[in-house]
């Protein structure tokens, strides 16, 4: 296997490329180790499922193009562990263990982020969830005391739902949150 041509011609390649693929990845991840990952990764990817694509012409184009989307990949993965790590620093004491606390301990937590939550609603949207969820209030009395018709008071709580979930999500949480969250408080 080493010796084959195939083989020659793909460590002529890796060898020829490897540092200004690294170069490319770094000036995305700003992480030399990241860097290096990601271009052996783009390279064994090519030698595992394409050892064909080794000799067409615009193999440098293709490892270029691979190098890009492999480091907006990592840059994916990274930004969402960091965020997931936000959320939970953000919620949570560092010094404890999730799995330490009762329901008791966790509802100053869940309860805070609820409402920060909420406050990243747009007015109307959140005026129409704070009326129906937080007041208790149906949603012909929402639309009644806000002077909307129900079926608007629908689209809006529709609306609150999905960027709540949008929200929790982003902020590396499930979004089975959201059932937790009103199994708690409603």
């Amino acid at each position: 296997m080493t010796g084959s041509a195939s083989y020659q011609q793909f460590k002529d390649l890796f060898q020829s490329l490897y540092g200004e693929l690294c170069n490319y990845a770094y000036s995305f991840l700003m992480d030399d180790a990241a860097a290096e990952d990601v271009v052996q990764e783009t390279f064994i990817k090519l030698w595992e499922k394409h050892p064909e694509m080794i000799n067409i012409p615009s193999i440098n184009a293709y490892l270029f193009r691979a190098v890009r989307n492999n480091s907006i990949s990592a840059l994916r993965k990274i930004n969402t562990t960091a965020t997931a790590t936000k959320a939970i620093s953000y919620t949570l004491p560092i010094e404890t263990a999730p799995d330490a606390f009762s329901k008791e301990e966790l509802t100053p937590y869940y309860e805070q982020f609820l409402y920060e939550a909420i406050a990243s609603l747009p007015p109307q949207c959140r005026e129409v969830f704070t009326c129906c969820k937080l007041k208790g209030m149906s949603q012909q009395q929402t639309a009644a005391q806000l002077g909307l018709s129900v079926k608007t008071v629908e689209n809006y709580m529709g609306r609150a739902l999905k960027l709540l979930r949008k929200y929790l999500k982003a902020c590396g949480f499930p979004t089975g949150l959201l059932l937790l969250i009103k199994m708690l408080y409603y």
